[in-house]
């Protein structure tokens, strides 16, 4: 964990803090909203289409909105040489300025030939935070053991916006090359102690049936 920490201070220059986990509940969970402009009055479990991870999504979300990529083996690619990336996000309340999401990348490979590694996190929630048009004020390096010899390794970032209360939080995971990146972003504030998003942070499970 000191070199994936270490890595982070240095390429980001974030400053040192703390994050309390919160435990995810098991709440019952109404299906997706087959209409976008129905909001769910449960958490929504989402699960990948080919079972690499799984997330309850808060209430309040529409229907969720996916976007991934596809190889084009008709043009003479593999599989296996394509960066494979699955996006899943909630706008909550029918509105851009409260929501979370969930970027799963695949097969990336760093310039060396080798599988992805922390820096590649890095730049992931580098680029999250510039979308967001926010700064890191608190960060905590976090080590998670799924079972099954599944372990993540990883760290999570409180940000802030420069002019105004909004608040996001991410935190990025790295499991055997594998990226995800949760974000959870509020205009006005109210986010990184929300239990809602804590439990949607929490629920993930990578590699699932």
């Amino acid at each position: 964990m000191k070199k994936f920490a270490g890595m982070i201070v240095l390429s980001m220059g974030l400053l040192a803090g703390s994050v309390l986990p919160v435990s995810a509940s098991d709440p019952a969970r109404d299906p997706e909203p087959e209409n976008e402009l129905e909001l769910s009055t449960r958490p929504i479990l989402y699960q990948s289409e080919t079972g690499e991870f799984q997330i309850t999504f808060p209430t309040g979300c529409g229907k969720l909105v996916t976007r991934y990529n596809e190889p084009d083996l008709f043009g003479g690619e593999q599989w296996a040489e394509i960066i494979q990336v699955n996006y899943v996000f909630c706008d909550r309340n029918q509105t851009e300025g409260e929501g979370c999401s969930i970027n799963a990348t695949y097969n990336l490979h760093r310039e060396d030939g080798t599988m992805a590694g922390p820096a590649n996190v890095i730049e992931g929630i580098k680029g999250i935070m510039q979308e967001y048009g926010v700064s890191p004020v608190g960060q905590v390096a976090m080590k998670k053991d799924f079972g099954n010899g599944i372990i993540a390794e990883g760290v999570e970032v409180r940000a802030r916006a420069e002019i105004g209360p909004g608040e996001v939080l991410i935190r990025g995971l790295l499991i055997d090359g594998d990226i995800y990146l949760l974000a959870a972003w509020g205009q006005g504030g109210n986010v990184w102690e929300n239990p809602d998003y804590l439990a949607f942070f929490n629920s993930f499970q990578p590699w699932v049936e």
